[in-house]
């Protein structure tokens, strides 16, 4: 049996984490791929794999095996793809992992038109909060709104910037005042996000030129959801401090108001990334793409900015705790 062919089955079944749709992927027998791998197991002496009758699990010697094959793959895809100047249209399986929040964005109505568009690609959705770990559940791509560190082993493509908006319902303000200044929160009932790795609530940040200011939401409802904070707000509950993306929707239907909006502070802008030793394959380019068109480069803030010109402008007041560039 060819040794590429082998290390092709092999880095398949790593990112699908599974012989049978490893074998489904390639379009070969599931005996075929077991064996392919044996051999490579066999020839090269060592285990590359951990077997479970429920999961699969790469060795030591199986991780650095799988980032070579991964090299050696890439590099001949990249140059037969040089070679024939044109790229395979996308097929096969896409395992592409994202937020819950995705749900409620224009991101599910804009998927059948990329499913006609490609219609021998086959899309399995992972919908989680949590960070995945893209080569160890044979994920090839995912859609995050995190800061990727520089010694990442991810490659990044930035797709729309992302604001930390602080709003409330109209209702809300109508009851309780509109706060015009930041210490007028400490007044307020502020539903708080409590973050689900450290299980707890997240400080709100405000920032104007060289000013930050650093604020404690106190309130009586905890959510570990952004999406729940949006809805809570949304109904009355309090002021939310939550991402623009997953706000604009409620601030187009006038069910929420943009507060502060000069103190805005930027968060983790809304990227796909994919392991940096992999060859970028059509099916994960023409799904970046597609996200890409989905969201904009520069997001919706200039657009939650028009809707708060229409409120009074919101100050900071000097005698809220605050620290210096």
């Amino acid at each position: 049996m060819e040794q590429l062919f082998c290390m092709r089955v092999f880095a398949r079944v790593v990112e699908q984490g599974s012989f049978v749709r490893a074998a489904e992927d390639l379009d070969i027998a599931r005996p075929t791929a077991s064996i392919a791998v044996a051999r490579l197991e066999k020839r090269l002496g060592v285990r590359l794999l951990h077997r479970t009758t429920r999961s699969l699990s790469l060795t030591d010697e199986g991780r650095a095996f799988y980032e070579g094959c991964v090299r050696i793959l890439g590099d001949l895809a990249e140059t037969e793809d040089s070679l024939s100047k044109v790229r395979a249209s996308p097929r096969g399986r896409l395992r592409a992992s994202a937020p819950n929040a995705l749900i409620h964005q224009a991101f599910i109505s804009a998927l059948p038109g990329f499913l006609a568009r490609y219609p021998e690609l086959d899309v399995e959705l992972v919908l989680t909060d949590r960070a995945v770990n893209l080569v160890e559940e044979g994920i090839d791509c995912a859609v995050r709104a995190v800061t990727i560190p520089d010694d990442s082993t991810l490659v990044a493509r930035h797709i729309s910037d992302v604001y930390w908006l602080t709003c409330a319902s109209p209702r809300y303000l109508e009851t309780h005042g509109t706060p015009r200044h930041i210490a007028d929160l400490e007044r307020h009932n502020c539903i708080r996000f409590i973050s689900p790795s450290t299980g707890r609530p997240t400080d709100w940040r405000f920032e104007s030129g060289k000013e930050r200011i650093t604020l404690t939401p106190r309130g009586n409802l905890g959510v570990t959801s952004l999406e729940a904070a949006v809805a809570a707000a949304a109904a009355g509950v309090g002021i939310a401090q939550v991402s623009d993306v997953l706000a604009v929707p409620q601030l187009r239907a006038h069910a929420l108001r943009p507060l502060f909006v000069e103190w805005a502070v930027p968060g983790p802008a809304l990227k796909v990334v994919y392991p940096s030793g992999r060859y970028l394959t059509a099916k994960v380019k023409a799904f970046t793409d597609f996200i890409a068109d989905v969201y904009p480069m520069k997001g919706w803030w200039q657009e939650v900015v028009a809707m708060s010109r229409t409120r009074p402008a919101a100050r900071s007041r000097r005698s809220t705790t605050r620290s210096k560039r």
